[in-house]
């Protein structure tokens, strides 16, 4: 079964770190992933760019969606990173999940993906 980890963080935070905490993280990060893909339990793990780089997409009404810079709600975390999981089932997922590499303000949402 694939289940979605989604990693959210605090930006400001993690941008105090500095160059030298931000690598640190990534280098985890790295580890991480090349864990799981030694189980062969990843699917895909990418980092995003900040909220600044996000945009949210409206659908009201039948007219064009509304789209607005940044995420639409205000939170100290943003959406950071996320992981694609193909796990025997939840007691798995939620094993690898309490590894994820930690960062300031992590937050991690796991969410079994439903099939076809």
């Amino acid at each position: 079964m694939k289940y979605l980890l989604l990693l959210y963080g605090d930006p400001a935070a993690e941008a105090a770190a500095g160059p030298d905490g931000r690598a640190a993280m990534v280098e985890d990060h790295r580890r991480f992933s090349v864990m799981l893909r030694e189980r062969n339990a990843i699917v895909l793990g990418e980092a995003l760019l900040g909220p600044e780089e996000t945009r949210t997409l409206r659908f009201e009404g039948d007219g064009q969606p509304i789209v607005t810079d940044g995420p639409f709600l205000e939170a100290k975390e943003a959406l950071g990173g996320l992981y694609v999981l193909e796990c025997e089932g939840l007691d798995e997922a939620l094993k690898l999940a309490k590894q994820v590499p930690r960062s300031p303000g992590l937050v991690a949402e796991l969410s079994p993906i439903a099939d076809g």
